[in-house]
């Protein structure tokens, strides 16, 4: 009996690394290795255009941290991801936990309209949103002076073009959230609200004393993952400024900085280091979630 059990282990364990080691190495070659590759670039003076490169040391960094447009990045794609981040998740739980509502109609409905801003593509998602916030012929405005209120010029202010982005992320990444918040939520057991019925709590009670503690780790995955993908705003930012007064340069995101000392300046070394600086960031504000989410 003893050597059929190791047997059949033996069998399971080369199925599974079978499976696993080819992926493992797939993930290698498009992850780990141009991560490696990004980090070393970034000690270096290289040139997309003149072939060859010429060790600097720490010079492609100390010029990211003197120069003023890359502080400016920082301090937008902070604002960005924070507010998207916040309202992307707070609206995904909200929606999740009215759709939630065994007496609600046309729940399959509710779902398929909630989710579909996901499923569609970044580019003309932002083309529309930028129609509607055109300083002559967009609704918002025009609705603004129905209600007599002044247009406001949305997309050629570089404080106020956050907004316009930040309703775009948002609008586009809740479908995703309540779709999460929504598993998450099935599977809480309905003898807890049944018992906190009986106890005569309300609501809100229940929301907060259940639903709020059993979803958690759906929180904390959540956040993690809303937090990567904002930080990583680009589309955005150049499509909605895109043939304004600006050119797309009003609203400078880091990886929009990423990109033109990549391939407007063909700097591969400073690319290379704020794309460093970028995945130090991510990186620690992660862990700092998922420690307080321990905490918690």
């Amino acid at each position: 009996m003893r050597p059929l059990v190791n047997r059949q282990r033996r069998s399971d364990l080369i199925f599974v690394f079978s499976i696993l080691i080819p992926i493992m190495a797939l993930f290698t070659i498009i992850r780990f290795i141009p991560i490696g590759d990004t980090i070393i670039t970034s000690f270096f003076k290289r040139d997309m255009i003149r072939p060859g490169k010429k060790f600097v040391g720490f010079d492609n960094y100390a010029y990211l941290f003197s120069d003023p447009s890359f502080g400016k990045s920082l301090l937008n794609t902070g604002f960005i991801a924070a507010f998207s981040m916040f309202f992307s998740v707070f609206f995904g739980l909200f929606l999740a936990v009215e759709v939630n509502q065994k007496q609600m109609k046309g729940l399959k409905v509710a779902q398929t309209l909630f989710f579909l801003p996901v499923i569609v593509s970044m580019v003309p998602a932002t083309l529309m949103w930028k129609m509607l916030f055109d300083y002559n012929v967009g609704v918002i405005n025009y609705i603004l002076k129905a209600l007599g209120g002044h247009a406001i010029d949305w997309i050629n202010n570089e404080k106020i073009v956050r907004w316009p982005i930040v309703i775009i992320s948002v609008w586009k990444e809740m479908g995703y959230n309540m779709m999460l918040f929504y598993v998450g939520l099935k599977a809480i057991p309905r003898d807890l609200y049944e018992s906190a019925d009986l106890d005569g709590a309300g609501r809100w009670a229940q929301f907060r004393y259940i639903t709020v503690p059993q979803l958690k780790p759906i929180t904390l995955f959540v956040l993690v993952v809303s937090l990567i993908k904002f930080v990583k705003v680009f589309t955005q930012a150049i499509v909605m400024t895109s043939g304004s007064q600006s050119s797309g340069n009003i609203m400078k995101t880091v990886v929009y900085y990423i990109y033109q000392q990549g391939f407007s300046l063909h700097s591969m070394g400073r690319a290379s280091a704020a794309s460093v600086v970028l995945l130090i960031i991510v990186f620690l504000l992660t862990w700092l979630q998922m420690h307080l989410g321990k905490e918690k």
